[in-house]
């Protein structure tokens, strides 16, 4: 009896089948959907800036000049943690 394939070794599995090749349309599709979302990414980055420093201006009008550091020192606390957490999740679940 002969091997199905050279060495000996068992095949892996069922042959591939060939993938039918996508349309022009459903490809072209697809870029778009991609630069749509990286269009919203740079405007949410901007906003997200925006954010960052509207809210030092805030925090700069409604707490007293005494305690102005100590509120600053809290938000960018809160910054970093967030940022620390949104970026462990992303790691989490790339892998």
């Amino acid at each position: 009896m002969t091997d199905p394939v050279p060495g000996g070794a068992p095949s892996a599995g069922p042959p591939s089948v060939p993938r039918p090749e996508r349309s022009r349309r459903e490809s072209l599709f697809e870029l778009v959907v991609v630069d749509l979302a990286g269009i919203v990414l740079i405007l949410v980055l901007f906003a997200t800036m925006q954010l960052y420093f509207t809210v030092q201006e805030a925090i700069r009008y409604w707490v007293a000049d005494q305690y102005v550091p100590l509120a600053n020192g809290a938000f960018y606390l809160l910054v970093v943690v967030g940022g620390v957490y949104l970026v462990s999740r992303l790691i989490r679940r790339g892998s």
